[in-house]
């Protein structure tokens, strides 16, 4: 069951049965937890000498009394495993049916894309402090999982919304929420990918956050629109608006001056449409006051 040093990187292993229940009844369930123990004991003691038990995920589908926080600690992981192995934003992007990867240890994945080869690994295991032959690299993704260490600094602020600031800095109210809702065009049932705060024509809008301005023009429904490249692979979209006021390439900062609320393109009134992608996925906005 346990895996020998090999100059190789090791590989993620995905296990075919789901985790299909949180009781501690569940064997499945407490195979897991029991791994995670031990994994965490051997990771963070840097015990050189003893090996993991091999990096498997199950998958775990979301119930309708679920949330993050159950989950977390029904499956002995922590807040940094579960949101960086899935992707997550923020606590509130589960829902009922999603499908969400449990690890039998914890740890987070590399933010940045990285190759495979040796002196990679040898880097990352100077950096976390931990013994090169537990790094695992998915071939999927194309990243390192780190285990038994936590999420960098910045990449927690993202999580708890404290990276992001209102683009109105309170100056709007929601009219639209993200997620399912009647579209006010074809008075059908669809997803809305973000937030529409209502304000008066030539509110301003700022930078939620520090980033790069990779676009600045007119794009269909959003009308006018901005949109800034963060770290971590997240991006924010501004639109409808009715001036631009930064050119593409810009580097701005967080609360910086970037346009003025209109209702250019697919909208029935003054407002700013904002979103949040990570990964090129849309995500909850969240911060202060708009969840």
């Amino acid at each position: 069951m346990f895996l020998l040093y090999s100059a190789e990187p090791l590989r993620a292993g995905f296990d075919k049965m789901p985790l299909k229940s949180l009781d501690y009844s569940d064997k499945n369930l407490l195979r897991v937890r029991e791994e995670v123990k031990y994994n965490l004991r051997v990771s963070v003691s840097n015990l050189d000498q003893k090996n993991l038990v091999p990096l498997r995920f199950l998958v775990y589908k979301v119930g309708p009394k679920d949330n993050f926080f159950k989950i977390m600690a029904r499956t002995g992981m922590d807040l940094d495993t579960l949101s960086s192995v899935n992707q997550l934003s923020s606590p509130q992007d589960i829902y009922p049916g999603m499908e969400l990867l449990i690890p039998n240890m914890r740890g987070f994945y590399e933010s940045q894309q990285s190759s495979s080869d040796d002196s990679e690994r040898k880097k990352i295991s100077s950096r976390h402090k931990i013994p090169s032959k537990f790094l695992y690299y998915d071939d999927l993704r194309k990243v390192w999982f780190v285990p038994g260490r936590g999420l960098p600094k910045e990449e927690k602020n993202f999580f708890y919304g404290m990276a992001f600031s209102d683009p109105l800095a309170e100056e709007g109210r929601i009219s639209s929420r993200f997620g399912r809702r009647r579209d006010p065009f074809t008075k059908k049932d669809t997803f809305h990918g973000g937030i529409d705060l209502a304000a008066e024509k030539g509110t301003p809008v700022y930078a939620s956050a520090e980033g790069v301005v990779t676009f600045a023009d007119s794009k269909g429904g959003y009308g006018n629109l901005v949109v800034l490249k963060h770290l971590l692979g997240y991006e924010t979209r501004y639109g409808h608006l009715d001036r631009i006021l930064v050119p593409s390439g810009t580097k701005v900062k967080k609360g910086q001056l970037i346009g003025e609320v209109g209702k250019t393109g697919r909208a029935t009134g003054f407002h700013l449409h904002f979103e949040v992608l990570r990964n090129s996925q849309k995500q909850r906005p969240v911060f202060k006051g708009h969840v």
